[in-house]
């Protein structure tokens, strides 16, 4: 399904990130993701380009049914190596397989950047989010959010923004997010 170079390099791509993941997500990232993805106790979670499912196997050390999402068959077999009574479904953040109101928390770990379409993924995390859940998103972005304080901001092109830290939480409030982002 990937046709984003993401098949060729998903060997290389897990031998880089080890079990532990890289210096940004294992000591940057991590520490806020975690905590921010756990606050709620979510039952079941769906992680949208959860690649070689790491950060499913973290939430699910502590007792969240994951479903992983993710359009690189390479990468889903390392997941499924790595984790075999995990479910990893081959897919695209823009189409998610599921049905409405299906999970509490919604986890986008450095994957809209892969997606052609973000709005359109975003919408579809929004149709499968029950009302209440939360969608945490962390994201790159071409301007510095490192210094910025907790709260929400006018993002480049005008949308309220909500920061922690160095990691993009939310896209926009307007949306269609259920409230999620408000309570996070």
């Amino acid at each position: 399904m990937s046709e984003d170079g993401w098949e060729k390099s998903a060997s290389a791509w897990v031998a880089h990130m080890s079990e532990h993941g890289d210096f940004g997500r294992r000591y940057v990232l991590d520490p806020v993701m975690l905590p921010l993805a756990l606050a709620r106790t979510p039952n079941r979670a769906l992680d949208v380009g959860c690649g070689e499912g790491r950060f499913c196997r973290m939430l699910a050390a502590h007792g969240v049914e994951m479903v992983g999402v993710d359009p690189t068959a390479g990468l889903l077999a390392h997941a499924r190596q790595r984790d075999p009574t995990g479910q990893y479904v081959e897919a695209r953040g823009e189409s998610l397989p599921f049905e409405d109101n299906a999970f509490d928390l919604i986890v986008s770990y450095l994957s809209l950047i892969d997606i052609a379409d973000a709005s359109a993924s975003i919408a579809e995390m929004s149709r499968v989010l029950k009302p209440g859940g939360a969608l945490l998103i962390a994201n790159l972005n071409g301007f510095n959010t490192a210094g910025a304080e907790t709260g929400w901001r006018r993002g480049v092109l005008g949308e309220k923004t909500y920061f922690i830290r160095s990691t993009t939480i939310c896209a926009s409030a307007a949306s269609g997010l259920n409230g999620a982002a408000s309570a996070l």
